[in-house]
């Protein structure tokens, strides 16, 4: 099984063009270059859906978020920080009954310590 020579090629399209006809061997070739290009086009496919499951994989999850007291990672429906306790819930003045932001220390609308 070694290299083809021009005279084995010679003599392989002879045969294609008697077993086919001049007529036929143009479509084939349309029809091999088609496949070819199926072929890439499904290889390339594959390969990006594998590079964006790899890129979800590195990626954080969404579903967490960080402790702004001890940075840690904790699910977003949490009240409490796993690592440092912490209520994760935004806290209500005891005075006007706003719900300020998570980690103020005082109220927003009256200044009243939380």
């Amino acid at each position: 099984m070694g290299n083809l020579g021009a005279t084995e090629l010679i003599i392989i399209v002879l045969i294609v063009l008697i077993f086919f006809g001049s007529k036929k061997i143009p479509e084939l070739a349309a029809g091999l270059g088609k496949g070819m290009r199926e072929f890439r086009k499904a290889t390339r496919d594959i390969q990006e859906d594998q590079e964006e499951s790899a890129a979800e994989l590195k990626a954080p999850k969404t579903d967490t978020m960080a402790c702004i007291y001890c940075n840690s990672r904790v699910a977003k429906d949490a009240r409490f920080c796993p690592s440092c306790g912490k209520s994760l819930e935004a806290p209500r003045c005891s005075k006007c009954h706003r719900v300020n932001t998570l980690g103020a220390k005082f109220c927003v609308e009256c200044g009243e310590k939380l």
